[in-house]
């Protein structure tokens, strides 16, 4: 009998990308998310935006959660 061990590490330490946290601000704010690009968002919003994505991914199953970690690996999580 032969067996194969495998050992990874998986984060679920998300952060929110800038297009993310644009996306969501457009949709909170009736914005074309268009008009955002080449636009530095205040840093108020950008805080608020990301404080609510990460909120709603700590809402999620870690199924369903994003994660990082070796690509290969990942998908056993």
């Amino acid at each position: 009998m032969r067996g194969v061990i495998l050992g990874t590490t998986t984060y679920f330490n998300y952060d929110p990308r800038e297009d993310e946290i644009k996306s969501l601000y457009g949709r909170v704010r009736k914005v074309a998310v268009q008009s955002l690009d080449n636009v530095k968002l205040p840093a108020e919003d950008v805080k608020e935006m990301a404080a609510r994505l990460k909120a709603a991914e700590a809402k999620m199953l870690f199924v369903h959660r994003r994660c990082q970690g070796d690509a290969s690996e990942t998908g056993l999580v």
